[in-house]
């Protein structure tokens, strides 16, 4: 079910109504079929639910006996059959995903949500393991945490520990929740409809033929497209994040204004903040993370981050992304004492403000340049757009009426641009409190509150991509 759509509102709608008058006792079981059906309402995942539930009984019975058995070799095997069970089920998808031809698919699908619901899991049962968690002996409770339906398409990846006990509470109505969650659900419509997908029309033209477009375009459609990925997918996470809250349940936040870091570890600090967390808890850690010293800190970094590369997807230009950023943040770490000296004596840097727009307009640029091999459809195309970059800049000053006319012919037009700059603007005064927004709109008055909800509304029905494809980060 598409978080964008009146079946997704509509459902939510039920959903809600029916948990809150339904006695506490019968709610898990509500929000678990309520979970079921959304992962259902599209017939194509149907044959994924034995998986699902398969996984789930799994990873149960593995974290009872981890729990109970007292011998550590019989531990361990469990863990190591569930880090096997996961893993193939992630690797199968990513296989199905990038390395099979789609005429060879034979009907086989990506099971959605796979991710999701794996990650949560293996982490459960590492948590398990560590003692960090107990293990969760009402199956009912850990199918729903698997499975719970504002998560599991494109998370945030949720941990055991914050979400098994809030399925447990007593949850009463609650108006000023309930409406911000609403809200959070409008704003991350407005970010996807209005924004990513109205940049996305852009960026799908030039990164199709990259080989036709001059430097010019070629940057602008680079630049664009990591401000379209971070709305598209921050859109994802306000929705499940809105609609969690819907039936208070708060889930972790997956971005705090990433792009406006000032550092590249700052910016992964923001970004994706729940899957960075869980490569950094069960991955990075257990690599000996920075314990052995900076040379084997900065290599653990670098296999997290082609780890993660490879997460989404079995190419080349996903694993080059990945290697990049890990290369960056080792780089910013070992020259972040020079790079501190040097900024001392920046007399540009002397103003807070400036030195922070510099800083982010830098970490910016750098981001972008890993972000062509994520989006690049092939490494020749990667390799056309950068050649391009430093090719027909002239234009731009010797024949502008030329470069107004390519841009126009790549989508640059009409409204567009005011939709584009001012969503952005729109975007970045709203999340500059560094409040979820969900919990910001209920402190501002009702006469600024109000036309903002009618705004919203109007800004999506007049300049809403509707029918464009779905999130970015579904696929992976």
């Amino acid at each position: 079910m598409n978080f964008v759509s009146l079946s997704f509102l509509l459902f939510l709608f039920v959903a809600a109504v029916c948990y809150y008058v339904m006695p506490k006792i019968t709610r898990p079981f509500w929000m678990l079929a309520c979970s079921y059906t959304f992962y259902l309402y599209d017939p194509e995942n149907a044959p994924f639910v034995a998986l699902l539930l398969g996984m789930t009984a799994a990873t149960y019975l593995l974290g009872l006996l981890i729990q109970i058995c007292p011998v550590k070799p019989v531990r361990i095997a469990a863990v190591a059959a569930a880090v096997l069970g996961c893993s193939g089920v992630l690797g199968w998808g990513l296989y199905l995903h990038t390395a099979i031809k789609p005429t060879a698919l034979a009907g086989l699908m990506v099971p959605l949500g796979s991710s999701y619901f794996t990650f949560a899991a293996l982490g459960y049962i590492i948590d398990v393991y560590r003692g960090k968690t107990r293990a969760e002996r009402n199956p009912l409770y850990y199918a729903l945490f698997v499975s719970f339906f504002p998560c599991i398409v494109t998370g945030p990846i949720e941990r055991a520990g914050n979400l098994l006990p809030q399925f447990k509470r007593k949850v009463t109505f609650d108006y000023n929740r309930v409406s911000g969650g609403m809200f959070r659900i409008l704003w991350g419509c407005f970010k996807k409809l209005v924004i990513a997908d109205t940049i996305g029309g852009i960026v799908g033209t030039v990164f199709g033929k990259p080989a036709q477009y001059s430097g010019p375009i070629l940057l602008i459609a680079c630049l664009l497209f990591t401000y379209q990925l971070y709305c598209d997918f921050s859109a994802a996470s306000d929705i499940a994040i809105g609609a969690a809250a819907v039936f208070g349940i708060e889930v972790m936040e997956n971005f705090t204004r990433p792009l406006a870091a000032s550092s590249y570890t700052e910016l992964w600090r923001r970004w994706h903040i729940s899957l960075s967390s869980w490569f950094r808890d069960y991955l990075y850690f257990p690599l000996g993370g920075s314990r052995k010293g900076k040379l084997r800190a900065h290599v653990n970094q670098v296999i997290v981050f082609s780890v993660s590369g490879l997460w989404h997807g079995l190419t080349p230009g996903y694993l080059i992304w990945g290697l990049l950023n890990g290369v960056f943040l080792a780089v910013g770490k070992e020259t972040s004492a020079v790079r501190g000296r040097i900024a001392a004596r920046n007399p540009l840097y002397r103003l807070s403000a400036l030195k922070s727009v510099i800083q982010a307009v830098i970490v910016y640029l750098l981001f972008t340049a890993t972000l062509v091999f994520f989006r690049a459809a092939s490494l020749s195309d990667a390799a056309v757009i950068y050649g391009g970059l430093w090719q027909g800049w002239d234009v731009v000053f010797s024949q502008s009426s030329r470069f107004l006319s390519s841009l126009s012919a790549v989508g640059w037009k009409d409204a567009v641009p005011w939709i584009i700059l001012g969503g952005a603007f729109g975007v970045e005064l709203l999340e500059f409190w560094r409040i979820p927004v969900n919990q910001l709109i209920r402190r501002i008055p009702f006469f600024v509150r109000w036309p903002l909800y009618y705004a919203l509304i109007i800004l999506i029905g007049f300049y809403g991509q509707f029918g464009s494809s779905g999130f970015i980060y579904q696929q992976y």
